[in-house]
């Protein structure tokens, strides 16, 4: 059966972090990832991993911060059904009266184990990553990060063009 890509480089990093401009708010940053569109050039990325800062211990509710990388932008947090996510992470605190349970680390679509040529998150046929952070019940604007392991791939030509049009319909 023939594939629609063929790897071109070894793998590598692709790094980035976000702060939030403000409490509890959506925010996100554009990762450049130039690609060569002339010979149908793409992204594989094989795992992504995060880091972050905790959520805030807030009495009798539950405080989150949710991460996520996508392929194009977002006005919001993305569920798993968005074809244009690459990977998400939800990490939770519940407080009670003087008690707290957490952080919890839900990982939505995710691969942290050790890179695997095999392992694959998806496909990114445009230039662009985008990696954004949402919180809610923080007292102070939080920050976060990601490293994303991915390789360089040659698509054909009918994969080259679903994925653009996927992406920049989206």
């Amino acid at each position: 059966m023939p594939k629609a890509y063929k790897v071109t480089s070894d793998p590598f990093y692709i790094n980035g972090s976000v702060t939030q401009t403000a409490v509890d708010a959506f925010t996100q940053v554009q990762i450049s990832a130039p690609l060569d569109s002339l010979n149908r050039e793409g992204l594989l990325i094989h795992a992504v991993y995060f880091t972050s800062a905790t959520p805030d211990s807030v009495p009798a509710a539950q405080s989150r911060m949710d991460m996520q990388l996508t392929s194009v932008s977002q006005t919001g947090n993305v569920g798993a059904n968005n074809a244009n996510l690459i990977a998400r992470r939800e990490i939770a605190t519940t407080g009670g009266a003087a008690e707290f349970s957490g952080p919890h680390v839900i990982d939505m679509v995710h691969n942290t184990d050790s890179y695997s040529a095999d392992a694959s998150l998806g496909i990114v046929a445009t230039d662009d990553l985008f990696f954004a952070l949402d919180s809610n019940n923080q007292t102070v604007v939080k920050n976060a990060s990601f490293r994303a392991v991915c390789s360089r791939i040659e698509l054909t030509a009918s994969a080259y063009a679903a994925l653009v049009t996927n992406e920049l319909s989206a």
